[in-house]
């Protein structure tokens, strides 16, 4: 893999600049995990998205949609209900998340620590109770 190296005039790399630009939102990674595992309604993900509004949710789906990355689908009812999944472009993070994923395996998180401790960690105790700065 190759990263492009800072240059003085010109700055960060343009691509890695705009990943970061979009992907870098809180939240906005997090969902792109959540749907990994496949389409799900709004209520869900907000359930699996440890913190996150309903208001913030809405707002990053749509962030998410306008780049391409996730698609919203109506299904007739009754009742008509709705859910997002990932588009063959979101779906091409997969590897990318995966290795961010490892990483932050080895590098971040303390030997023995479980996922529901390391999330209670970062989050505290105000994020946790749905209080947190978005």
């Amino acid at each position: 893999m190759t990263v492009t190296p800072l240059d003085d005039e010109e700055g960060v790399c343009g691509a890695i600049t705009q990943v970061f630009s979009l992907l870098g939102k809180r939240w906005s990674g997090l969902i792109i995990a959540t749907l990994l595992d496949g389409p799900a309604r709004f209520s869900r993900i907000v359930r699996l998205v440890p913190g996150v509004s309903e208001r913030m949710m809405s707002e990053r789906l749509s962030e998410l949609a306008a780049a391409g990355l996730v698609a919203r689908e109506v299904h007739e009812g009754p009742p008509v209900t709705v859910q997002y999944r990932l588009t063959p472009r979101g779906e091409a993070l997969r590897p990318a998340l995966a290795e961010l994923e490892r990483w932050g395996s080895e590098q971040l998180v303390e030997p023995g620590a479980t996922p529901a401790a390391v999330g209670a960690a970062r989050s505290g105790p105000s994020r946790r109770a749905g209080h947190g700065a978005q």
